[in-house]
């Protein structure tokens, strides 16, 4: 009898569509890990992952663009967006590797932001016993008091691999306390994140402002969009103000910046008055904000999921700030510690009531507009600044290659 034998070519075709790690001879010191980089939607990971990559001579980035649908790009933007990215950082280049076919995965340190990603990596790095760190950021799967972030919370924090979390909120930095999920001492807390440092030395000469050089006043809300109605984010509280104070003044103009059309929510009152951007980079929304006085987050915790919440304060008002707009944000949770309310930013309620007074307030005294958007950028370039925001972080990384060095 003679037996059958599997074509040579069918073998190879399955061979290269799969992922095959190994621990090889050539060993790296940082090795990180991310699903959307370098997607320029992501300005904070763009400016933490480069740096990173540029200060640790020997380390790679392991790609795999898995978050593209979630901000509505197709996946075969991913090659143009590296494309995109080597041609600024050529120096970069041989250190994109795309999670596909063999991935040497030897390193003596693993890192990566999100409990989803750090999760989604855990079993390997068990397997071959590699070192890791991860920064607990709000979202990509965190949420208080829910069973299963907490699993896998536990999982991740009780694993033999893990070194140290990094938080950026006081309240993660809590809840990993006294929940009993890791020691202090494995706990580097430095509030807020990283941001494109393009965006600290901004221009802005050529900045808008209601009455210095413009007759209307712009109004802007920038988010992702996770529900129907953008609850989470308080897009519902924007739109019934947007339409409410519409009727009181009419040389208000609303701008919408992220997942959100005219067709989530009837807009026909303001229909002439509103214009939607879609998802945009952060270069593209420096031209956006120019145009801006005032951006309103008025986000709500706890309604996407049990749980959930976002940090304080959210990556599209840091890069408004940064861009000269005042900003209105909500602070539920009380997780601002660096910001003076009324002097760096106005703190508000995800209420429409709320926003009508303080936009009024603003209407009536445009002196309070310009000092408090001035004071703000001024506030956040320093807390935002790479020395504040990356200097620890690589410190941190450092620290735990140098205990591995063998």
């Amino acid at each position: 009898m003679i037996r059958k034998i599997k074509p040579l070519f069918i073998f190879t075709k399955e061979l290269l569509s799969k992922n095959y790690l190994f621990k090889g001879l050539k060993k790296k010191d940082l090795l990180i890990y991310d699903d959307i980089f370098p997607h320029p939607v992501s300005g904070f990971r763009y400016e933490e992952f480069t740096v990173l990559l540029n200060h640790f001579k020997i380390s790679k980035i392991i790609l795999e663009p898995l978050a593209y649908p979630i901000v509505k790009s197709p996946i075969e933007d991913h090659q143009k967006h590296i494309k995109e990215f080597i041609i600024q950082n050529d120096q970069l280049g041989s250190k994109l590797k795309l999670k596909k076919r063999f991935i040497n995965i030897n390193t003596k340190l693993f890192y990566c932001v999100f409990i989803n990603n750090i999760y989604r990596n855990l079993e390997w790095l068990e397997k071959y016993k590699i070192p890791f760190v991860f920064t607990l950021y709000p979202g990509g799967g965190f949420q208080l008091n829910e069973a299963v972030s907490d699993n896998k919370l536990r999982k991740v924090l009780e694993s033999p691999m893990f070194r140290k979390v990094i938080v950026t909120q006081s309240i993660t930095q809590d809840y990993l306390l006294d929940k009993e999920l890791c020691g202090q001492e494995k706990i580097e807390f430095i509030f807020g994140g990283v941001v494109p440092q393009i965006s600290l030395k901004r221009d802005l000469k050529d900045k808008k402002a209601y009455l210095k050089n413009k007759t209307t006043f712009d109004i802007c809300f920038c988010a992702a969009k996770y529900t129907p109605k953008g609850e989470d984010k308080g897009y519902d509280v924007f739109i019934d103000f947007a339409i409410e104070i519409a009727k009181k003044y009419d040389f208000i103009r609303f701008h919408v910046v992220g997942g959100f059309t005219e067709d989530d929510i009837d807009i026909t009152s303001i229909k002439d008055k509103i214009n939607f951007y879609g998802y945009q980079n952060f270069d593209y929304l420096a031209i956006i904000y120019k145009n801006m006085d005032v951006l309103i987050s008025p986000n709500k915790a706890f309604v996407l999921g049990k749980g959930a919440f976002d940090g304080f304060p959210l990556g599209t008002v840091v890069e408004a700030v940064l861009n000269g707009v005042l900003v209105l944000i909500t602070d539920e949770l009380k997780l601002n510690t660096n910001f003076i309310p009324d002097v760096d930013l106005i703190l508000i309620e995800s209420k429409k009531e709320s926003l009508i007074a303080q936009i009024t307030n603003l209407i009536d005294h445009p002196e309070k507009l310009y000092s408090i958007s001035e004071n703000g950028r001024q506030k956040f370039q320093k807390v935002y600044s790479n020395e504040i925001q990356m200097l620890p972080r690589i410190a941190a990384l450092q620290n735990e290659i140098a205990k591995n060095i063998r």
